[in-house]
Order: structure tokens, then sequence, then C-alpha cells
């Protein structure tokens, strides 16, 4: 990092935010002494520097300030009573316990309008189109890593990725298959987290779901279940797996939906059928907690979000969720939306991340999932509504998202972008 001047007789206060100190490092976490009186809020920015030389004015003598040295900068996390916690942008193995650190000015905002979040991070490019994403301890070694799927293999970075030639990757056999979605948990408990890669298998004409395992660097196809495979999360936030399988009925072509469970070594649905009233399709709900209210959240038929709750409902007036992935099953359009993670992060405040893809020539293409830009936007429950916290535009698609490490203490929000050229991206954004 380069010298910075800081004249601070030039500029008034309101120019700066709060000054104060490192109090602790802990792996790319910071533990500064802001708290909420000073001005720090989740995703509000701030500086690690020292202090050098004092300046002085060579005719005058008046004291213009000290010189700094810019050590590192970063996002903050989460906010104590009498602390907050940040995360540095990069690795800084400078920063020590004790040097200075400042908050950035409140981002300047323009009434009616939703703020605007840009990507804290961007990967290598992949060449390939992403179709699934997931990010979990598949590994066994407390590291997170990173899966990705395009429509026919399924390969592994680290996380974030460094490198665009992956760890490992497995190819679904078959002559047609079409991967869809991943998912992850470790059902089985031995201290890796397995992919659930499900998938359409044109031969056979059903959608089905093969389980892979990492084995040191190979993924190793453990079991196969005739059922697409979904993670909802429940009204604490927790991720639930669940089951559903499609059945040759044009009246009603879907089986119930069933939480997926690992008995006596193997992997089956559970007993006790997952029923919410207008929900159908695996892919198509998920659940939030709002300030102690629970709702079911659900796409509609015209893609609108409809919220739930014991009295009522609201639906967004916009549309979300467009995915180019789908099939045509017994007259029928199935998407596989895009997850909709709800995070806990902000004093335990709900928080809906949502991606609203753009179809490329308006909706005359929408129909054929031909999408060229998206939004993602995070909302949470006023009361009314859901009302914008921010936004983000992507320079193409997305397929997929995920709030990592896990949505009750998310330090990341991971989103897959495809380009018009074909090829992917991974953005990582302050949640």
């Amino acid at each position: 990092m380069g010298r910075l001047l800081c004249l601070l007789a030039l500029f008034p206060t309101s120019a700066f935010g709060a000054t104060g100190y490192v109090v602790r490092v802990d792996s790319g976490l910071v533990y500064l002494d802001f708290n909420e009186k000073n001005g720090a809020a989740p995703g509000r920015a701030f500086e690690v520097y020292t202090e050098g030389a004092q300046l002085k004015h060579p005719v005058t003598g008046k004291s213009l300030g000290r010189m700094e040295n810019k050590i590192a900068e970063g996002t903050l996390q989460e906010i104590k009573e009498q602390y907050s916690i940040g995360k540095l942008s990069a690795q800084a193995p400078t920063v020590k316990p004790g040097m200075r650190a400042r908050l950035s000015a409140p981002p300047a905002q323009t009434d009616g309008q939703t703020p605007a979040r840009a990507p804290r991070w961007k990967s290598p490019v992949f060449d390939y189109k992403i179709t699934g994403m997931a990010v979990a301890n598949f590994a066994g070694d407390g590291k997170m890593t990173l899966a990705l799927a395009d429509s026919k293999k399924v390969y592994l970075y680290s996380y974030p990725p460094q490198d665009p030639k992956p760890l490992a990757e497995f190819a679904q056999p078959g002559t047609a298959p079409r991967l869809l979605a991943l998912e992850s948990a470790d059902l089985n408990g031995n201290g890796k987290a397995e992919l659930f890669v499900t998938l359409f298998n044109e031969v056979l004409g059903r959608l089905e779901t093969s389980i892979l395992e990492l084995n040191g660097n190979n993924w190793e196809k453990i079991a196969e279940l005739p059922w697409a495979v979904r993670a909802h999360q429940n009204a604490d936030g927790r991720a639930l797996l669940a089951v559903q399988q499609l059945v040759e009925d044009p009246t009603f072509p879907f089986s119930a939906i069933y939480p997926l469970v690992f008995n006596e070594g193997k992997y089956a649905a559970g007993k006790g059928a997952i029923r919410y009233k207008y929900v159908d399709w695996i892919y198509d709900f998920t659940q939030a907690d709002f300030d102690g209210t629970p709702a079911l959240l659900r796409f509609t038929n015209t893609h609108r979000l409809k919220l739930h709750f014991k009295r009522g409902s609201w639906a967004t007036p916009e549309a979300y969720g467009q995915t180019p992935s789908r099939i045509r099953w017994q007259g029928r359009l199935l998407e596989f939306h895009p997850p909709v993670p709800v995070g806990y992060q902000d004093k335990k405040r709900a928080a809906v991340y949502l991606v609203r893809n753009n179809s490329m020539l308006g909706s005359l293409s929408e129909p054929f999932g031909l999408f060229q830009n998206a939004e993602v936007q995070r909302k949470t429950w006023n009361g009314v509504s859901l009302s914008n916290d921010w936004k983000t535009d992507l320079g193409g698609y997305s397929t997929a998202l995920a709030l990592v490490p896990d949505p009750a203490q998310p330090h990341d929000l991971a989103v897959a972008v495809v380009g018009s050229s074909g090829q992917s991206s991974l953005w990582i954004y302050d949640p």
C-alpha cells in the first residue's frame, strides 16, 4: 500500500468516519472498537492504517496532520454493543492489534433510490455456463470449497477460487444427462459434506440425483436417487434437504415432498410429507422468520415472490427467480429457480436475497430461457412489504447464489454469474 497524505484541515470532519483501533485479528477477521454510536453498521467499509511523521506547513509552521500508511481495507460484518467485527477484503498479514482504523464516510443516497453494492471479489473466468453451485466442507478438513456444475460435469475449486483449473471434476455418465442443480449436506455424518447433483436423464426420461463424495482428489459416486433434491430453510434459518419424484400423471405430475434422511447406511425419503398450501413443486419455496412472525415464501406461476403469513399474504409487484434451468414434464414447464437464501446476520433480522434475470429480447425470449443480465437484491420486511436494502447489477444472468458459511452468520454472498459469451464467474459480496 502506498503512502497517503492526510490533510485533515482541508476537509470538513463529516467527510470522514469515526477513527478507532484494531483490537484483535483472527484469520481474516478484525475486531475494532467501533459500535453503533460511532456509526458502525453491517456493510460499511473501513480501512486500517499506521501513522507516520507529522507534516508542517513550510511557511506558517502549522501542523497539517500526519502521514498515513494504508495497510488494509475491509467491510464490517457484525456489530456488537462495544465492538464490531469486520472482514478484510484481502489477506493482510501485517494487520496487528493497536493499529489505527477508520470508518468510511456513509454512502450518499438519493431519496427513492436503492443503494447499489459492488462485488468485493470476482473469480477467474470459467469456460462453461454454471448451472449449479454449492459451498461446503467437502474434504472434511474444516475448509470451505466450491462445487460448480455445467450441464454435464461437476468441478471442485478452492473457496474463493483463485485458479480456473479445477481441483477435481466428475463427468456424469450417460448419453445425454442435463445437470440442473447442486445441493450439499453431511447427511451420513462422516464429517464431509456430500454433493447432491440433480439432473434430468434424457434416456430414461426421469429426474434423478447422483450423490458424490470427495475421496482425496476425486469425486466418487456413492448413491443414486430417483428424486430431485432441494434445500429449503425452515423458519429458524436452518437448511433442510427434501426430495420429490416426478410421476407420469398429466393431472398431477408430482409426488409429495419429503425430507431426505440417512438411515442404516441408506439415503431415503423420511416419514411425514412436507405439505404447504399452494406448494406442489420442490423448487418453488422456502421459509423465513420476520421479527418473530414465520412466513412461507413461494414463487407464483408469474414469478412473483409471495409471502404467506398465518393471517394474510403479500406478493412482490416485480418478477424474480427466472431461470434457463428448466424441463417440460407432462405438458408443464418446471423451473429450477435460483435459491432464495434468507440471512439473519443483522440483529437476527431476516434478509431475503433475490435474483431477477432479465430476458434477452424482453417478454418474447423469456419462455425460451434466454437471459442477458440480472440484478441481485437484498430485501427486508418493514411490517407492510419487502423493501430494498441494496441491489447489484450483474454482467450476465445468475443460476445460483448462497450465503457462506451459513445463513445464521454469513460472511459472504456468493453469486454465480453467466455471461452472454458462455463463460462464467463467481462474484462475492458483503451480505
